[in-house]
């Protein structure tokens, strides 16, 4: 669940293409005395840091779950600023870093969101914000109050979400949920004016925005990734990971050439009427000895393809796409880990129900019957959906004020069900048809939860930039990576309900490919 958020900038940015240069008292102006900021309805500053860098070398640590590899980045010269903050009675304390380019300016501010249980900062906004920055742009991210280590252990234990055991801390999740995102805009371009001189030209935030892999339907989707789990406790049967990795190698063979090419990737999924239970009792190698594909494994993954069910069989959400990668470590929804007898269990047992929902974290989702799974799934839907539902499909005002969105998910995304984002941009086209004026959803078939992880859209906003400022909407987004079989290829996303198909000629390179 990653945002990367753009916005604020002067008509002086309209004018020129030439970058802004800075007056010589820079140094003066990036100190707390120097960054004057004003009251704030709601807000009370409780410090500002500021510390000029010059010739700055940005070197990227050694990133994981599908961060790519990124270049050191020389002679960064900027303005870092901390403030920190809290709303009077709610005893938070959130902090707000903005870096500010202090020569190469060029009239814009951008918002990098987070991830998980990460409102911003950390190890994936260092990978965005110092790129942005380097680009001309102010950036700007928070922590929202509680750790920003999106990758860290309060990823399956997060102590903020509760003030004592059954009380949820509804301050620190509420700044979460959108609080705190929409002050980091709010101050962050309070600090970009008070530094430049300039007044920000949006004043709603953002009027353009960048949505990658959102976790849009936030109170739902967590149970489609336990699903597989709680399907397997139902059972008493937990299949080895290699008969799930062969399902998937099997669908993907079956249904990879529906697009006109082979290359390890279902582009049209809604073509693949493959079942699982096809190739049960198939000859596979797990971990060099033979076995063979059971049916509890075919069970297992066709009710993960099928998504969450009640226990009359209605509707609950979406599954996972027909091909993804259900056992890849940490985010893949079927975790099983199997001892050298042979005997598996999964250790599974869901962060959101058991602080927010249960408000237990000894809760444990590995002993409920169905109806019991019912009853969680409701109260998730009842207590917190206008809360961080984020699944509003009226962007009325977005569009009033003349905003523009882009958004693409991988369609093998093992942590976020892809359904779920078109369910969602369904439910804004049904409001209204004319929506990809000002909002489109672009597919990524074979990417996943990341940006490295199959062909897909490097984290930029020139396309936006250009949507926003010269009214050009994307037709296609680039993408690039490794497909199906490890080979690196270019691709146009399309725009949703368009996807790839192969029309001929070198199958590596974009124009091989058609939308339809």
């Amino acid at each position: 669940m990653n945002w990367e958020l753009l916005g604020g900038w002067n008509p002086s940015g309209w004018a020129s293409q030439w970058p802004l240069q800075m007056p010589l008292d820079s140094a003066a102006k990036c100190s707390p005395a120097g960054l004057s900021l004003p009251d704030i309805t709601g807000i009370s500053i409780l410090s500002i840091e500021a510390s000029e860098q010059r010739n700055y070398t940005y070197i990227p640590g050694p990133f994981a779950a599908g961060l790519p590899e990124s270049s050191p980045i020389p002679d960064l010269n900027f303005c870092n600023v901390t403030v920190t903050y809290t709303h009077p009675g709610w005893n938070d304390s959130i902090n707000v870093s903005v870096v500010l380019p202090t020569d190469s300016w060029n009239g814009r501010f951008a918002g990098i969101g987070g991830g998980l249980f990460s409102t911003g900062g950390g190890m994936v906004a260092e990978f965005l914000m110092m790129p942005i920055m380097a680009s001309g742009f102010a950036t700007a991210t928070t922590d929202g109050g509680h750790s920003s280590d999106v990758f860290g252990p309060e990823a399956n234990e997060p102590a903020w979400a509760l003030t004592s055991p059954g009380n949820v801390n509804w301050p620190l999740l509420v700044d979460f949920a959108s609080v705190a995102l929409h002050d980091t805009a709010t101050i962050g371009k309070a600090v970009q004016e008070a530094f430049y001189g300039t007044a920000p030209r949006y004043p709603q935030d953002y009027d353009g925005i960048v949505a990658l892999f959102p976790a849009v339907n936030w109170v739902k989707f967590f149970f489609s990734h336990f699903w597989p789990t709680f399907v397997m406790d139902q059972m008493g049967s937990y299949p080895r990971p290699c008969e799930f990795d062969a399902i998937t190698a099997a669908v993907v063979s079956a249904c990879d050439k529906l697009d006109g090419l082979e290359d390890g990737i279902i582009s049209r999924i809604d073509l693949c009427d493959f079942d699982p239970h096809d190739i049960v009792g198939k000859k596979i190698q797990c971990d060099g000895v033979e076995a063979t594909v059971s049916s509890a494994a075919a069970d297992v993954i066709q009710k993960a393809w099928d998504g969450p069910r009640s226990a009359t069989g209605e509707f609950q959400w979406y599954g996972f796409s027909k091909g993804t990668d259900l056992t890849q470590p940490a985010t893949g929804a079927i975790q099983v880990q199997c001892n050298k007898e042979g005997s598996c269990k999964s250790e599974a047992n869901p962060v959101w129900a058991r602080y927010w929902v249960k408000k237990d974290p000894s809760f444990d989702m590995r002993a409920i019957t169905h109806q019991e799974w019912d009853d969680l799934v409701h109260a998730s839907v009842s207590e917190y959906d206008s809360i961080i539902g984020t699944s509003d499909p009226d962007l009325s005002a977005f569009k009033r004020r003349g905003g523009k969105m882009v958004n693409w998910h991988g369609t093998v995304d093992a942590a976020i069900p892809f359904n779920g984002s078109t369910d969602y941009y369904d439910r804004v086209l049904s409001r209204d048809p004319e929506a990809p004026d000002y909002y489109r959803f672009f597919v990524a078939p074979g990417a996943g939860h990341c940006f490295n992880c199959g062909p897909s859209s490097p984290p930029t906003l020139e396309y936006i930039v250009d949507w926003v400022e010269k009214g050009v909407a994307p037709e296609t987004l680039r993408a690039s990576g490794l497909n199906g079989l490890g080979v690196r290829v270019e691709r146009d996303l399309c725009v949703y309900p368009k996807v790839q198909h192969y029309a001929g000629g070198d199958p590596t390179v974009a124009s091989s490919f058609i939308c339809v």
